[in-house]
């Protein structure tokens, strides 16, 4: 798994992490902001992005959770989450995956369908 270690201000001058998911739809570069799980008081998030190497990259971040009037802690996360000078991103292919989920049965089948 091939890992590059980026400054703060590499990732800042590529827009990473985005002020809000929306933000990816105006940047070339953001390919996704994704929702990873929810933490107590903040959001961790996944955000894919187009590097200067032209490689594509993901880095893990954490998000203010947005849950209207309620009290969620003393407002956004420091530094996103990052601790340190340089922030790890593991580089992403973009891969067709195939999922097999479970649907409820349809009791009452068409009884025109072939």
């Amino acid at each position: 798994m091939p890992i590059r270690h980026f400054t703060r201000q590499q990732l800042a001058a590529l827009n990473v992490p985005p002020a809000s998911p929306r933000d990816i739809e105006d940047d070339p570069n953001l390919l996704a902001d994704e929702h990873v799980t929810t933490q107590k008081y903040t959001a961790l998030r996944r955000c894919v992005f187009l590097a200067d190497d032209d490689r594509t990259y993901a880095v893990e971040y954490e998000a203010a959770l947005n849950v209207g009037d309620f009290e969620v802690g003393d407002g956004g996360p420091d530094d996103h989450g990052w601790y340190g000078d340089t922030v790890k991103a593991v580089e992403v292919e973009e891969q067709e995956v195939v999922v097999i989920r479970r649907v409820p049965v349809d009791d009452d089948p068409d009884p025109i369908a072939p």
